[in-house]
C-alpha cells in the first residue's frame, strides 16, 4: 500500500521547501528595485476583466459577479495585464510594471499551473533591443539574488551570464525542423498553410486536418525549436513572423517579420518583448499599426514563472 502523500503545509516537507520560498522572496524585491531605480512605477491591475480577450489559445477563469439589486454580471479573471498597462499608456505613463498573479484556465501540468505570478513591463517611446536588455539583466538578476552561477533542469545547463545568442524565428526553424519558414509566407506576410503543412509532414511532424498555419507553427515550435534554446547560454529568439506577433511593428527591411522576440532559460521561458506603434488605437488589429511621423512607439517585456521550454521529440 502507498502511503498517503503530505500535505505542502506539512511542517517537515515545508522545512525541506523553506529555502525556495526564501529565495523567491529576495528575486521578487530585487526586481522591484531593479525597475523602481530605472524610474518605472509598479502598477496593480484589477485581476477583474469584462472580456477574457481574443488569444485564440488563452482560456480564461469565468466568474460571477452580483450587484447589490442581485443582477449578475459575467467577468473573467485577467490571463495578463496588458489591456489595463496599454490603458494606462494611453492615458501617458511611459515606464510601467506589473508584478502579479494572473489566471489561464485548461493549462495544468508538471510545469504549468492555472494561477502564476507574471511580470510585464512597458517602455514607451524606446526600442525593444532595450526590453531585450531587460531580460538578460533580469535572468542574472535572479541567478545572483537565488544565488546560482549556473540554471540547470533535466540534465540541461545555462550560464545566465554567458553572452546570449540570438537567432531569428526563421534560422530557428530551419537549422532545428528544416522548416523554410519564409517560403510559406507572401512578400505581404500573409501566410500559405498548406505550404507550412507540407513542409511539417516532411520533418515527420504529426498535425491535424483543421489545424491552421498559426496551429502548425506552435508546433514546430514547441515540439523542434524550444527544446533546443537556452542550452549552455541565453537565447533571445528573434523576428517573429508578422502574423504571429500582434500588433508588433514591422520588421522595416522584411513585411513578413516583426520587431518581437522570445527569450529562453531552461526551464523557464520569458513570455515575449515587442515594439509596437499607436498604443492609443484598439488592439483589433493583429497585423501591427506602420510606424511613422507621429506614431507613438513601445516595447513591452513579460516573464512568466514555470513557463516550460518543451520536452525534445526524437524526431527532431
Amino acid at each position: 500500500m502507498i502511503a498517503p502523500r503530505s500535505p505542502w503545509w506539512d511542517r517537515r516537507l515545508h522545512e525541506d521547501r523553506r529555502p525556495f520560498l526564501l529565495a523567491r522572496a529576495r528575486i521578487r524585491d530585487a526586481i522591484r528595485s531593479f525597475f523602481r531605480e530605472a524610474d518605472f512605477i509598479e502598477v496593480e491591475c484589477g485581476a477583474l476583466q469584462i472580456s477574457p480577450g481574443n488569444e485564440a489559445h488563452l482560456h480564461a477563469f469565468v466568474t460571477e459577479q452580483i450587484g447589490p439589486d442581485g443582477a449578475s454580471k459575467r467577468l473573467y479573471l485577467h490571463t495578463s495585464p496588458e489591456f489595463a498597462c496599454k490603458k494606462l499608456l494611453a492615458a501617458g505613463e511611459r515606464r510601467i510594471f506589473s508584478l502579479a498573479p494572473v489566471y489561464r484556465n485548461r493549462e495544468r501540468g508538471a510545469l504549468h499551473a492555472p494561477e502564476f505570478t507574471m511580470l510585464e513591463w512597458y517602455r514607451a517611446g524606446e526600442p525593444y533591443d532595450a526590453v531585450i536588455e531587460d531580460c538578460l539583466s533580469i535572468v542574472r538578476l535572479a541567478a545572483e539574488t537565488a544565488p546560482s552561477r549556473m540554471l540547470s533542469f533535466r540534465e540541461r545547463t545555462c550560464d545566465p551570464f554567458a553572452e546570449p545568442e540570438r537567432v531569428s524565428v526563421s534560422d530557428a526553424f530551419a537549422n532545428f525542423a528544416g522548416i523554410d519558414l519564409l517560403a510559406t509566407l507572401d512578400g505581404k506576410g500573409s501566410p500559405d498553410r498548406d505550404a507550412l503543412a507540407n513542409q511539417a509532414e516532411s520533418a515527420a511532424i504529426k498535425i491535424a486536418a483543421d489545424d491552421n498555419w498559426s496551429d502548425i507553427f506552435s508546433r514546430v515550435l514547441v515540439e523542434c525549436v524550444e527544446p533546443k534554446l537556452g542550452l549552455a547560454r541565453p537565447t533571445i529568439l528573434d523576428r517573429y513572423p508578422r502574423v504571429e506577433a500582434a500588433l508588433a511593428r514591422p520588421a522595416p527591411d522584411d513585411a513578413r517579420g516583426a520587431h518581437g522576440h522570445d527569450g529562453a532559460t531552461p526551464p523557464l521561458r520569458g513570455r515575449d518583448g515587442r515594439e509596437s506603434a499607436h498604443p492609443r488605437r484598439t488592439v483589433s488589429d493583429r497585423r501591427g499599426f506602420p510606424g511613422g511621423a507621429g506614431s507613438h512607439a513601445r516595447s513591452r517585456g513579460r516573464c512568466a514563472g514555470l513557463r516550460p521550454a518543451g520536452d525534445a521529440r526524437k524526431r527532431c
